[in-house]
């Protein structure tokens, strides 16, 4: 980096400071994440679900549990991830995507594209328009952004559209998400998809509801396949909102 260039990014800093992505606290331009942050964020490590995503000793998966064939992950859920998911999703702080999505993307190279899975299009999770309103982005979308500029995937937008307003699913207990979350999502355009293999992007997976019945609507409409990739997986520690569940039944 040249003199000239050093004098642009140092005042870009004063102006623009850099915050965690995380958990807002103030950077260096060098860093991606605060060194509190650092030492408490927790990525995945093997043996992993090779459905959900999980680590194995918080998952019970069987194949046909659920619609889409694959889900990957770099970070666990914990407190640490969740404070910037919450950034991301509740405090107007997009920014906070390009973090979890190059993680997403990492995952996305060594998981699936090193092993021969190719996609057509990438595709975030839609939001309903009322929501999309209030919050002004849809975290998902922005985080499919971002892995479709990391992998060089096309990225789809507004073609798997949310066309009913439902209750959030993270205020929902296990049993009440499967109802809640069915019949609406719908696809636009669906010679757009047909016969293609989508990847689909979201924040987070918990009970999997939400990504495989986006996953069931874009197949009704045609597509080929739906592999998944989220920022992070919930574990059952972290999942107090379902842990009455059985684990036996945890999708």
């Amino acid at each position: 980096m040249g003199m000239l260039e050093r004098i642009k990014e140092s005042v870009s800093d004063i102006i623009y400071p850099r915050r965690c992505p995380l958990c807002g606290a103030l950077i260096n331009s060098n860093e991606r994440i605060c060194s509190k942050c650092s030492q408490d964020v927790e990525f995945i490590r093997r043996p992993v679900c090779r459905i959900c995503g999980r680590p194995l000793y918080s998952c019970n998966c069987k194949r046909g549990d659920h619609v889409f064939i694959r889900n990957v992950s770099p970070l666990i859920y914990n407190k640490t991830a969740k404070k910037g998911i919450h950034r991301l999703k509740f405090r107007n702080s997009p920014y906070s995507s390009i973090y979890f999505g190059k993680l997403m993307a990492h995952s996305v190279r060594t998981e699936y594209l090193d092993n021969g899975i190719r996609f057509d299009y990438v595709m975030g999770v839609p939001m309903h328009r009322d929501d999309f309103m209030t919050r002004g982005y849809n975290q998902a979308a922005l985080l499919a952004e971002t892995v479709a500029k990391e992998t060089d995937i096309p990225f789809l937008n507004k073609v798997l559209i949310k066309k009913v307003k439902n209750h959030p699913q993270h205020t929902l207990s296990y049993a009440e998400r499967e109802k809640n979350i069915k019949g609406v999502f719908s696809v636009q355009r669906p010679e757009m998809i047909k016969g293609k293999t989508i990847l689909l992007c979201d924040d987070v997976i918990t009970s999997g509801f939400t990504l495989d019945e986006c996953a069931l609507t874009l197949l009704d409409a045609g597509a080929r396949a739906v592999y998944c990739v989220t920022a992070t997986v919930a574990v059952l520690s972290e999942m107090p909102a379902i842990k009455a569940a059985s684990f036996g039944v945890l999708r």
